[in-house]
């Protein structure tokens, strides 16, 4: 229970936060550091302004007494600025009160659409801004070209997903739904292979999803790639195919 405790914890803790920034005693009046004078010789100022829209505001140079009440406002509004630039939350994120509704995988999982529909991306502010296509920051350039191979063959994903498997959390890379059977599967992509560290977390992840009945090819799809091995996406989208193949053979017995 200690991953779902955590869970809880962090869900309170960035609750708290936006109700600090949001909180109208830090967001009014604005103020801001400035300068003020010769172009030689600028003095800094505090400015504060009582009507922003209109550019209405009163200067007090920095080192005066009247400046003084205004410094430690404008330290809290710094420190609420810099906790909303990290905080990025998707609308489904702002219904999250309790780490019993993350999905739960076990052998009994069924891989509807019913379950697809509740599994939560998990949206890390920290990916940078660098591979972004269809409304989301994929941590690689290779997630991304995954991505838009599955938009390319009408496959609808999540990227991302937060799933538990007992009491341990995992972020799988996709989840994908396929309209004509029915059904979603798992794709995990272990894109740094040539790394000790990254195999054995990646042998980790496989032996966890083996023992709770994720079936390889079926349930879930693994591809790999480390320094050596070109990217090819149409590897790719074979093995898609193939599972999704499986699937329609299955559905139609």
């Amino acid at each position: 229970m200690i991953a779902a405790k955590l869970y809880k914890l962090a869900v309170l803790i960035r609750m708290l936060n936006l109700s600090y920034i949001h909180d109208p005693k830090v967001c009014s009046p604005t103020i801001k550091i400035g300068k003020h004078g010769r172009r030689n010789n600028p003095a800094p100022v505090i400015r504060v302004y009582v009507d922003e829209t209109k550019n209405t505001r009163n200067e007090y140079l920095l080192t005066s007494p009247k400046a003084e009440k205004w410094k430690s406002l404008l330290e809290e509004q710094v420190r609420r600025s810099d906790i909303e630039n990290h905080l990025e939350f998707r609308s489904e994120l702002e219904k999250i009160d309790s780490p019993c509704k993350m999905p739960v995988i076990s052998k009994e999982t069924s891989y509807s659409r019913k379950v697809f529909d509740t599994l939560i991306e998990r949206n890390d502010p920290d990916i940078k801004k660098e591979h972004v296509f269809d409304g989301h920051r994929f941590r690689s350039k290779s997630e991304m070209l995954i991505a838009q191979l599955l938009k390319s063959l009408g496959l609808e994903y999540k990227y991302d997903v937060v799933v538990s498997f007992d009491n341990e959390v995992f972020y799988i890379d996709f989840a994908i739904y396929c309209h004509e059977t029915g059904r979603f599967f798992f794709m995990e992509h272990f894109g740094d292979m040539g790394s000790e560290r990254y195999r054995l977390r990646t042998f980790h992840k496989i032996t966890v999803y083996t023992e709770h009945g994720l079936v390889e090819g079926s349930d879930i799809l693994y591809t790999y790639e480390n320094n050596e091995n070109d990217f090819d996406l149409n590897v790719y989208e074979c093995k898609l195919l193939s599972i999704i193949a499986a699937h329609a053979q299955y559905h139609t017995k």
